[in-house]
């Protein structure tokens, strides 16, 4: 017989188990809702950081991005227009390396509290400035009082004095509100060899030479004053236009965290124009000269113009095809570059008759040997515009940069356009009206020709271009229509039409650079080479970024 009282002994001693085993299960699932509220707090955080950095990264991108489109020159709130306010806040038309002579350190200031920013200073109302421009110290330099730093580490000073930056106010929506981006500040300079340590363009160059961009690669500024002066150096460099250096911060104003960001971007260069007239067509007579039709050449560059330092040669003439010259006067005061090859019936390049001829001896009338030379084709407005009218009668008007369809002016109405790129269709002047082109910046017309055969026609008017310097002026057609210039005193300008047919009428004066398929001069017209515009003119579009990259701390 089995004992009761040892069976009741073994099941006393049984008690309790199952509730131990429940607070063991309790425990671990304490522990593990425990560490799932951990772990999801950790998630939260990481997610709440990496959340803050995006928007961090993106707000110095939005820094950047002002930069870009302030630098532009069609923009009416550019840095680069000489008559934005206050002038400190320009940026020079020769840029210049930042030294403690000149204000070639900008800074564009954003926040919600952009007054209070300040990156030139180490601390403000006694504690340290989370805005300080901590990498200025690497970007190469010499400012005054500034110690220069490895790449690793911040800077621990700033220059000293205040003439080495100037400031502008950002001008992006809800700039200084509660709502602006937390982006703090965007500085701008020339980039120099030295800016980025351990990378310099040219490794036995100093570090101070200014850097260009050439449009496939950054070169050193070498044997001029600056970037676009290089393809007037002797020897003649390429065309080039300054790299500038763009440093944005932006700052989280509750956590603190900063994203820093840089790039270096420049403007596209555009090919120099080697001919005042120029032909891009392969048959006989693409320039056809006669009625006492001449040419001579001047430079606006450096403040001159026609009256103080005109010559009577370099007034170059060139064509893919046949040269054609007949009638005296009729004379071509410079180089006539044109094919060896002949062209059809056409002798080789040049045809003169009836006493027309050139002013150089004749061993000097071939610029290039060979053909044809291929003069890029501006492409066409972008948005194209519309095809409706927008006529001006005798009391004229006023155009500010912008999308136009076909404009007309007549009955002596003025025209006036402020500096800027207008994308247009076409453009008719007749009954003497003029087209008075603002002296205080570049004109780019970009004119589509999509329901208009003769697109740009001046004839029945005239063009006032005031400043004096036909880069000021430019006409840009990509297509095959036709095109009517007229001269005149103030008839500064650049057509580059590679595949129209050009005509020059009226028995006056024309300064500047033509490009055509075809030219015809047998009016008399007086073609004076503005040799300034080898330079080509000023691009309007935007800046392109080169290069961007985070800054480690």
């Amino acid at each position: 017989m089995t004992d009761n009282k040892t069976t009741h002994w073994k099941k006393q001693g049984q008690r309790g188990v199952a509730l131990l085993m429940a607070l063991m299960v309790l425990l671990l699932l304490t522990a593990l809702a425990a560490a799932l509220v951990f772990v999801s707090n950790t998630e939260t955080s990481v997610n709440a950081n990496y959340r803050r950095q995006q928007v961090l990264y993106f707000a110095s991108k939005a820094g950047i991005e002002e930069a870009r489109d302030r630098l532009m020159a069609s923009n009416a709130a550019t840095l680069m227009q000489p008559t934005c306010a206050p002038a400190s806040a320009c940026l020079p038309a020769t840029p210049v390396v930042p030294s403690a002579a000149n204000g070639a350190v900008f800074y564009i200031l954003a926040g919600s509290t952009p007054a209070t920013i300040a990156p030139w200073t180490l601390s403000t109302a006694g504690a340290p400035n989370p805005y300080m421009d901590d990498e200025l110290c690497h970007d190469g330099y010499s400012l005054p009082g500034q110690t220069t730093e490895t790449s690793d580490v911040r800077c621990i000073d700033e220059p000293t004095g205040s003439a080495w930056y100037s400031i502008t106010a950002s001008n992006i929506p809800w700039n200084a509100t509660a709502a602006a981006l937390p982006y703090q500040w965007v500085r701008i300079t020339p980039k120099l060899n030295g800016s980025v340590q351990g990378y310099k363009v040219n490794a036995a160059a100093p570090a101070t030479t200014q850097i260009c961009w050439d449009g496939t690669e950054e070169i050193l500024l070498s044997g001029a004053a600056n970037c676009t002066q290089m393809v007037n150096a002797t020897p003649p460099g390429p065309a080039a236009n300054p790299v500038y250096l763009l440093t944005s911060l932006a700052v989280n104003p509750i956590s603190g965290a900063r994203r820093m960001v840089q790039a270096e971007v420049a403007l596209p260069p555009a090919p120099p124009f080697p001919f005042g007239l120029f032909a891009t067509g392969t048959g006989c007579g693409v320039v056809t000269m006669a009625g006492g039709a001449t040419t001579d050449s001047f430079t606006s560059a450096g403040g001159g113009n026609y009256a103080t330092n005109h010559t009577n040669t370099g007034g170059d003439v060139g064509a893919n095809g046949n040269v054609s010259m007949s009638g005296s006067p009729t004379q071509v005061g410079g180089g006539i570059g044109v094919p060896n090859a002949t062209t059809g019936a056409c002798p080789a390049g040049l045809t003169t008759a009836g006493g027309a001829g050139m002013l150089p001896p004749p061993g000097q009338n071939r610029l290039f040997a060979g053909g044809p030379y291929t003069m890029p084709v501006p492409p066409p407005p972008n948005p194209l515009p519309p095809t409706t009218a927008l006529s001006f009668g005798h009391s004229g008007g006023a155009l500010v940069p912008g999308t136009y369809g076909n404009i007309s002016a007549s009955a002596n109405g003025t025209v006036t356009v402020a500096p800027g790129t207008y994308n247009i269709d076409s453009i008719t002047l007749t009954g003497n009206a003029a087209l008075v082109v603002s002296p205080a910046g570049a004109v780019v017309f970009n004119v589509a020709g999509q329901s208009n055969p003769a697109p740009v026609d001046f004839t029945g008017g005239s063009i006032s271009n005031t400043s004096g310097i036909a880069n000021n002026f430019q006409i840009n057609y990509a297509g095959t229509g036709s095109v009517s210039l007229s001269g005149g005193s103030g008839s500064y300008m650049i057509l580059n039409a590679p595949n129209a047919a050009v005509s020059l009428t009226g028995n006056s004066d024309l300064y500047g650079a033509v490009i055509g398929r075809t030219i015809s001069d047998t009016g008399g017209t007086k073609f004076h080479f503005d040799r300034n515009t080898k330079l080509a003119p000023p691009s309007m579009g935007s800046y392109s970024e080169i290069s961007y990259r985070d800054i480690a701390y």
